[in-house]
């Protein structure tokens, strides 16, 4: 039985899908494959990305994980989570708080916003107009 889907670095030709799904989510514009894996179907169509970015001590800010929509339930967020700490360890994000439960199941914990380098998270929810409806909560995941 084939994988429903593998996941690799991301290429140059797979930005324009990449940024598509994350504008769909309210998201900027990811700025290149950099750091970016993708979780791909058989027919190496985009199905899930995660980009990481490192803050000034090297820690990790998963920033952002999207999965297309059909894709979703099919473990291709807990793959690509799974792939980026056999990457860089210790993992840390700011959750949407929609997303929190997801976040939980996987072994992240809430830390303080005291914690987060905002320039790696790459969020400004101090001063973002939908921090009402978002409710953000700063997450990080040990290292094993």
């Amino acid at each position: 039985m084939a994988e429903l889907f593998t996941i690799r670095d991301a290429r140059e030709s797979d930005m324009a899908l990449i940024d598509a799904y994350a504008n769909a989510e309210g998201m900027d514009v990811i700025p290149g494959p950099d750091r970016v894996r993708v979780a791909v179907n058989d027919d190496d169509a985009v199905v899930g990305f995660c980009r990481l970015q490192d803050d000034v001590n090297g820690v990790a800010y998963v920033n952002p994980i999207v999965t297309y929509s059909a894709w979703r339930g099919y473990g291709v967020g807990r793959a690509l989570i799974d792939d980026a700490r056999a990457i860089a360890g210790e993992l840390r994000l700011i959750s949407r708080g929609t997303s929190e439960g997801f976040y939980r199941k996987l072994g992240f914990v809430e830390m303080s916003w005291d914690e987060v380098d905002l320039e790696a998270a790459s969020e400004d929810c101090d001063n973002c107009p939908y921090r009402a409806q978002c409710g953000p909560v700063p997450m990080k995941l040990p290292k094993m």
